[in-house]
């Protein structure tokens, strides 16, 4: 019985609902419950455990929030797999070290209080009264109604230019990828910037792509890239730090002209591209060359990184291949999740969430900025990347990244991990998105307090 796993402990400190949170979390990290196992009920899981409702379903809700468990409509709780891989909310235990993480600095999670899940339950709930609908196979390109939403939303959003034939749905960023590698229908080279992005590149090499990298994220690549024939270019918009106008405009010329004079694709992975609260937002690098850019979408750090559903824009070229190779395969997103979404973005929910989130993590990334300046003062150099919803600090040190992520840890705080450049400095990725506004100062002393002696 699950309820083994979790101690409850009336006299502690912690909420019930963090306990049950922990013991469920170490259980589905260790692999006792395994993936796409279905879990107790609320209500069966708060009587076992001899607790209310409210607790059992707080931390059913923070659990699919961190991305250990998903809800299927009509059918329960059931544990996600590949759960190792997913790092537990900050404040609440951490299942292979002996000190607790009380500071989430990953990138993992989302601020809990932005969720909009009382609007996304009542989307849910209207399509399952679509019987009609949801009794028959979800269209493996896509939902023929998201795939229309998709078509005005992300045309007003990012100024993609793009009918509904040419969008394909999917699970993820890495099932778009490898539905790309099956379009192109031959083995190529990518070329990549610095840190670029483990995932993406494994896909790649798994259908025997070459990828080589070509410099670092932020810079200009005409130089780099001039006589050189790519098939595809990834640029990884996450990874980019603020540029200047003239620079973007100057970077965006030079990879049009290399990938027409190439007959070459860029592939543009726009991720939270609609984040952008402090610099000026930017259209779409596909809205200027549709037949030479690819675009890749998602959707679960806007919503929830239980939500998974991503989309990729296809050139006309590539369209109706991707049409028949996506006939070929099951859809991997769940068709009930994207009818919801196509009512969510049609009656403007999405576009009012952004608006709320965007306020939220400005605050929060400007907090950390004058955190950082103060407490590290000159000793490192940090730049806020907005849509990845993080701080890129950089420094010297002759310490290997591995102890520097332990040493972080023995002050309680979780973080990504660790880049060396080509020069040989470190580069910490600290994430504000899953933090609470009001631990991001006491996190940074406690990073200072890890990791002064080996700044140099």
């Amino acid at each position: 019985m699950i309820c083994d796993f979790i101690i409850i402990n009336t006299n502690s400190e912690i909420p019930l609902w963090k306990q049950i949170y922990c013991g469920m979390a170490e259980a589905l990290e260790r692999l006792m419950i395994e993936p796409s196992e279905r879990l107790p009920s609320i209500r069966v899981l708060s009587e076992a455990l001899g607790t209310s409702r409210s607790p059992v379903e707080n931390a059913y809700v923070h659990l699919q929030l961190d991305g250990f468990i998903e809800s299927r409509p009509k059918s329960g709780y059931f544990a996600l797999k590949r759960v190792k891989e997913i790092k537990p909310t900050a404040g609440l235990c951490c299942s292979d070290s002996k000190h607790p993480v009380i500071y989430d600095l990953s990138s993992m999670g989302i601020d809990s209080k932005t969720a909009d899940i009382s609007v996304w339950r009542k989307h849910l709930r209207a399509v399952l009264n679509m019987q009609d609908k949801i009794s028959s196979e979800g269209d493996p390109q896509g939902e023929r109604e998201l795939r229309n939403e998709l078509m005005k939303y992300c045309f007003e959003a990012r100024k993609v230019k793009t009918s509904a034939d040419r969008i394909v749905i999917a699970s993820g960023t890495q099932h778009l990828l490898t539905e790309l590698c099956r379009m192109m229908g031959r083995i190529g080279t990518v070329a990549i910037e610095r840190p670029g992005y483990v995932q993406a590149e494994r896909i790649f090499r798994d259908f025997g792509w070459e990828v080589e990298y070509i410099g670092n994220a932020g810079e200009l690549l005409g130089g780099r890239l001039k006589g050189r024939k790519y098939d595809l270019f990834a640029d990884i918009t996450s990874n980019r730090p603020h540029m200047s106008l003239s620079n973007i405009s100057r970077r965006r010329k030079e990879l049009l002209d290399w990938a027409s004079e190439n007959n070459s694709y860029i592939l543009e992975d726009d991720y939270n591209g609609e984040l952008r609260y402090f610099s000026r937002p930017v259209p779409s690098l596909q809205g200027a060359c549709p037949e030479r850019v690819i675009y890749i979408g998602s959707f679960s750090r806007l919503l929830l990184p239980s939500v998974r559903i991503a989309y990729m824009v296809v050139p006309e070229v590539l369209a109706e291949t991707a049409k028949i190779k996506s006939s070929l395969y099951d859809q991997t997103s769940s068709k009930i999740e994207q009818l919801a979404l196509a009512g969510y973005i049609r009656d403007g929910h999405l576009e009012r969430h952004i608006r709320r989130i965007k306020k939220t993590y400005q605050g929060k990334s400007k907090e950390m900025l004058i955190a950082l300046g103060e407490v590290f003062k000159d000793k490192v150099q940090y730049k806020l990347l907005e849509t990845s919803l993080l701080v890129a600090m950089t420094f010297k040190s002759e310490a290997d990244a591995n102890v520097l992520v332990k040493s972080a840890l023995s002050e309680g705080i979780v973080i990504d991990q660790i880049f060396c450049s080509d020069e040989g400095n470190l580069t910490a990725n600290l994430s504000f998105s899953a933090i609470e506004f009001e631990k991001i100062r006491p996190a940074v002393r406690a990073l200072f307090t890890a990791w002064s002696g080996s700044i140099m």
